[in-house]
């Protein structure tokens, strides 16, 4: 019998609309699809206001306008981009199951999709509301749950959980307070809430909902949860609303649907409260904030001249110390790198090695006599190749002999170095190379540069990162037993691995019955008088170098033209990711993540969680693809753009 009178009802009012009178509003909705109609009733005329219009069929919202007219020109309403805000008033429970309805807000809140504070039992005075809606935070939404009555005098009234009624003027402060803060929307499950809606917008607040008459408790409750189920999805409120009504008509108490109605004040737009995550999201993402943007910026800037200069100090340090922790996880892995036979490596010194050789030093200069009588104790078939890590270009006692050695033996391959010109040495250039003589007995030579920058120092700087392609006009090419060898610029020494199965040093002794493709004569670094033969010694291999005889701060450079010899017959050598993209991605990142978690707490529990996985996955591809991704930059990247953002 309901639905027939409220059936009845509808058709009555849309007769009454197609009347004559109405023909100059029908031509502006025609002239204006789908714009909301809203609709101001006549205080002086409540039934007028009783009537159920938003069930017309006007293919429009309907929004019944009440409370103050539009704001100033050039004042607007924040629009709110962090998780909406929820105040929950609980009122008297007798009589009432409100679990349910309270429960899908609680849900809401622990899945991080609304903040809410609940006023319920004896925290639901009148002392508690005024406190909680005088927040400077301010709230987006205000719902309450339980008993409300009619009363357009006192503005409404609503009953608190400890049992006494609150009259709505009795708010009316506190609710301009709100408004101002944000308040955009009042629900109101509760029966007869039409004064109390009213009393809301005009307060200034954008939309109150209410069921204008007295309605059974499931109506108000399939209502609520409908609406944030809608709303949920990113419907608008309008839509939902609509939805909302649909749902009351075809499942609720018969002609509750037409008892829902929306006030909104004079300055309402359409609202959309960001319950889905995807919508949060986005709108916290279009309101990223400035300081992200010059933090991300900064920091790529950053990385982009950390590119242009590698061997900058910091860049050196950082990567020095990344070959180091790369060498740890390495050993707690089990995985110590690529093998291949040794490479033999002789080390002359002053003090033990010429008195095992019975020759004297020439003072300032590797004794060329020491180099002869190397080249004696070594069997020609044995060890087809030699190469000598020293500078032949000066003419200086016993080279004649060194020479005549070279005549007689008719090695495979003989090898010496000069000195290119970027290696900023004294002498460096043509000038380095060997004299005429020894060249012309047999005597190759070869760049002795590494590709990594050189310096004027008491050590070379260490050498990490390539400057400059090695190939086969470079010393440690000549022996390094490959066809083509060849390492680009840019890549890094992989000082990682563990290099002691792979340089097998000898003494004076073993020369005359060792058996290897090739031997590397160097020196300990100390002998030239001009500069040192030393470099600085990488963190990684430090461990190592006092097994070799040496100090664990310097490396002598034979020892790093025998791991580079060994690198490129290994074909072994980190290539690095482009720390400027690295970096710009991981801020990038950042700002991602802080769209994704308003509360800075989960973001830096992300952030740790983030950096645990990272800093494993990129030292395992350093091992497994050799590919050296960076850390530190990108993660301050991260970071920073992601713990920036405060709102």
């Amino acid at each position: 019998m309901v639905r027939g009178y409220s059936y009845r009802l509808s058709a009555a009012m849309e007769a009454w609309l197609q009347q004559s009178d109405w023909i100059p509003l029908q031509r502006v909705l025609e002239r204006l699809p789908g714009v909301p109609l809203r609709l101001r009733c006549d205080p002086a005329m409540p039934l007028i206001e009783r009537l159920p219009w938003e069930l017309l069929q006007l293919e429009r919202p309907l929004w019944r306008l009440d409370g103050p007219g539009a704001l100033p020109a050039g004042v607007g309403r924040r629009r709110s981009v962090r998780c909406p805000r929820l105040l929950l008033l609980v009122g008297q429970e007798e009589g009432l199951d409100l679990d349910p309805d309270i429960t899908v807000l609680e849900r809401l809140d622990r899945q991080g999709r609304i903040d809410l504070h609940i006023l319920r039992g004896q925290a639901s005075t009148l002392a508690g509301l005024r406190t909680a809606l005088g927040g400077r935070q301010g709230w987006d939404v205000l719902v309450f749950l339980g008993h409300s009555a009619g009363d357009p005098q006192g503005g409404g009234r609503l009953q608190l959980g400890d049992g006494h009624w609150l009259g709505g003027h009795a708010l009316a402060q506190e609710l301009r307070q709100s408004s101002a803060h944000g308040l955009a929307l009042v629900l109101l499950n509760s029966c007869s809430g039409m004064d109390l809606a009213r009393c809301c917008t005009d307060a200034g607040i954008p939309w109150a909902l209410c069921f204008r008459e007295v309605v059974p408790t499931r109506a108000a409750s399939l209502a609520f949860s409908q609406l944030l189920a809608a709303m949920e999805k990113g419907l608008s409120f309008s839509a939902a609303l609509e939805r909302v009504r649909q749902g009351l008509s075809d499942s609720g108490p018969a002609g509750c649907d037409l008892l829902l109605s929306a006030m909104c004040a004079g300055s309402a737009t359409e609202l959309v409260l960001p319950l889905s995550r995807r919508r949060q999201f986005r709108l916290r993402l279009t309101t990223s904030q400035a300081r992200q943007a010059i933090a991300a910026l900064a920091l790529a800037g950053l990385a982009t001249a950390a590119e242009l200069r590698p061997d900058n100090p910091l860049s050196t340090y950082l990567l020095d110390r990344r070959l180091y922790v790369q060498r740890l996880w390495r050993q707690v892995t089990g995985q110590p790198g690529p093998r291949r036979s040794p490479l033999a490596v002789l080390l002359l010194d002053e003090r033990r090695s010429y008195p095992a050789l019975g020759v004297q030093p020439t003072p300032g200069r590797v004794a060329r006599s020491a180099l002869a009588e190397v080249l004696r104790r070594t069997p020609v078939g044995a060890v087809p190749m030699v190469a000598l890590d020293v500078v032949l270009d000066e003419p200086a006692p016993g080279a004649s002999e060194l020479a005549d050695v070279l005549r007689r033996q008719s090695r495979q391959v003989v090898v010496a170095g000069w000195l290119n010109p970027d290696a900023q040495a004294r002498g460096a250039g043509k000038k380095s190379m060997p004299q005429p003589e020894l060249l012309e007995a047999g005597l190759m030579a070869r760049d002795l540069g590494v590709g990594t920058p050189g310096g004027n120092g008491a050590l070379q700087p260490l050498p990490l990162r390539l400057l400059w392609e090695v190939n086969e006009r470079n010393f440690a090419a000549v022996f390094s037993g490959i066809a083509d060898p060849r390492m680009p610029a840019d890549s890094v020494i992989d000082w990682s691995i563990d290099w002691h199965p792979l340089i097998r040093i000898v003494s004076v002794a073993d020369l005359a019955d060792l058996q290897a493709a090739a031997l590397l004569v160097g020196t300990d670094g100390t002998i030239d008088a001009d500069q040192h033969d030393l470099f600085g010694a990488p963190g990684a291999i430090r461990h190592l170098l006092p097994l070799w005889g040496g100090s664990s701060d310097a490396i002598p450079g034979a020892l790093v033209q025998a791991v580079m010899a060994q690198s490129l017959s290994l074909r072994h050598w980190l290539t690095p990711l482009s720390l400027p993209a690295s970096t710009a991605l991981a801020g990038g990142l950042g700002v991602l993540l802080a769209a994704a978690y308003p509360q800075r707490r989960r973001r830096l529990l992300w952030l740790i969680g983030t950096a645990a996985l990272t800093i494993p996955i990129s030292l395992q591809v350093a091992v497994s693809q050799r590919l050296l991704i960076p850390i530190v930059l990108p993660l301050a990247a991260l970071s920073t753009t992601t713990l920036l953002r405060r709102d």
